[in-house]
């Protein structure tokens, strides 16, 4: 077990985290704002689409069977 992978297992989960946060955002259709920024449900819904698209990429680096060499 490598060092990196342990470091990709946790930001998998930071990042799902992430994207089912994103999802309730999105779902609800809440608006926020944030230093004059507005964040409206269809970035919600990018935001899911990328965060869970990193969730799964590192996921399944970090929790693949080693190759045998």
């Amino acid at each position: 077990m490598t060092r990196a992978k342990e470091v990709a297992k946790f930001f998998s989960g930071f990042e799902a985290f992430h994207a089912i946060v994103h999802g309730y955002l999105w779902l609800s259709g809440m608006t926020i704002t944030l230093v004059g920024v507005t964040a409206r449900p269809a970035w919600s819904f990018g935001a899911l689409l990328f965060n869970a698209a990193v969730a799964l990429v590192l996921g399944f680096w970090a929790w693949r069977r080693p190759t045998v060499r």
